[in-house]
């Protein structure tokens, strides 16, 4: 344990990583914590799950169409300055929630109060760039990014669970209150470290955008990212309403946390080893992996067998989510990394927004299993998609010089390459 622990120590003793480190894992609290809170506010005051959806759709098809602008922006003018008042916007935001949902305001109302707080900057990368700015070698920033994945798993796993004792247990505005306080303090302290921020640059870049000539590649993997948007909105709607037909609303939160569990279990195995399996045929087996775990989900009986169940399917979530990312990293060229990234951030946003928009009308209109169906249904098309599109993939991804590489270490990305993580699943 010593030794697997010394590098980490390595990194976090260097002036202000520590503090930085706890201030940025302070401020995502929002990343997995805000939408669950959203619609367990607006189903508990509202009595609505088809509601609750389409307002947790409006929110994150917003997130969505942020994440790439926004990382931009705090790239150019620096931290400090971009994030100040993507804060604000986020807090007004949240407090016209707040507000709007104990008061019983018309719907309009709570969209405007979603697609404010839905521009709450690249919460995620802020940490990460400032560790790029202050380590030299790959080694302490492959060992500062195996941090941060970490810490994000760990918000992904209480996140959930937090938000639902908050909302059913104190008050259902409660997680919303909790996460967005964390991230007004969580900025503070971060913002205030001028001396670990990396410097702004003005300038645009030389790079090229995608335009509309988009890699074959990106676009197959573009729209496996839609299917797991949508398994990912319909089962985190359905699982709250499941709980609640099994009489605890409650547990919904800890289903969730073993989900995201699993696929934290999931990341770390799949990243122990250098696969030689084709990156293509990893696509696909994860995919395949997902619509069976999927499939067996929606046939739960119980909480227990429900949570054992999305543990094992979880597994598979984050190996498919890095086979969709490293798919980009190998077709597209460095300075591009952000844009290409950024559809499949919007792939995955559109997804999630259909699928908590559907599941909550499933959920309202028949049960909650009609909902997880859907996410089922989702994976399975989600690996149709995978067979479909594996020689496209192949051809842009295993071209001479490329087939045998990974993705590049992270020290090799430009400054343009800090896009916003994929927060983890179910809480996009």
């Amino acid at each position: 344990m010593e030794h697997v622990l010394s590098p980490y120590r390595s990194i976090l003793s260097k002036p202000g990583a520590a503090a930085f480190a706890f201030a940025g894992l302070l401020s995502r609290l929002p990343m997995s914590m805000f939408n669950i809170s959203f619609i367990l506010m607006v189903q508990i005051e509202y009595g609505s799950y088809e509601m609750a959806g389409r307002v947790a759709a409006i929110g994150i098809l917003c997130w969505a169409l942020q994440t790439v602008p926004t990382s931009r922006l705090a790239d150019r003018i620096g931290q400090r300055a971009a994030m100040i008042p993507l804060a604000m916007l986020h807090v007004t935001g949240a407090v016209v929630g707040v507000w709007a949902a104990i008061n019983q305001e018309p719907e309009w109302v709570l969209w405007i109060a979603v697609i404010l707080a839905s521009f709450q900057g690249p919460l995620g990368s802020l940490t990460r760039a400032r560790w790029s700015h202050m380590l030299d070698s790959d080694e302490d920033i492959h060992t500062a990014f195996a941090l941060e994945g970490a810490l994000d798993e760990v918000l992904f796993i209480s996140g959930p669970a937090l938000a639902t004792i908050l909302a059913t247990a104190v008050w259902p505005a409660a997680g919303l209150v909790v996460s967005t306080t964390a991230m007004v303090v969580g900025l503070a302290i971060l913002l205030s470290q001028r001396s670990t921020e990396p410097p702004a640059r003005r300038t645009s870049g030389a790079g090229q955008t995608l335009g509309l000539r988009i890699p074959p590649a990106i676009v197959a993997v573009t729209f496996v990212a839609l299917g797991l948007g949508v398994m990912f909105g319909a089962i985190d709607i359905s699982i709250v309403a499941f709980a609640e037909e099994m009489g605890n609303q409650g547990w919904a939160g800890l289903a969730l946390g073993v989900i995201a569990f699993g696929s934290f279990m999931g990341g770390l195995m799949y990243g122990t080893r250098h696969w030689k399996t084709p990156l293509w045929k990893r696509l696909i087996i994860g995919t395949a992996m997902l619509a069976i775990g999927m499939s067996v989900l929606s046939l739960s009986v119980n909480m227990i067998m429900l949570g054992a169940v999305g543990f094992v399917a979880g597994i598979a979530i984050a190996p498919t989510l890095t086979n969709c990312d490293t798919v980009v990293q190998r077709v597209v060229r460095r300075d591009q990394i952000t844009e290409g990234m950024g559809w499949l951030r919007i792939g995955q946003g559109v997804g999630v927004s259909f699928g908590a928009w559907a599941g909550g009308y499933l959920v309202d209109h028949i049960d909650a299993q009609a909902g997880l169906f859907l996410g089922a249904g989702a994976a399975v098309a989600m690996l149709g998609i995978a067979v479909l599109t594996a020689p496209v993939v192949r051809r842009g991804t295993e071209r001479p010089g490329v087939a045998s590489t990974e993705a590049e270490p992270p020290s090799m990305h430009g400054a343009d390459d800090w896009v916003d993580t994929p927060p983890l699943p179910p809480n996009v």
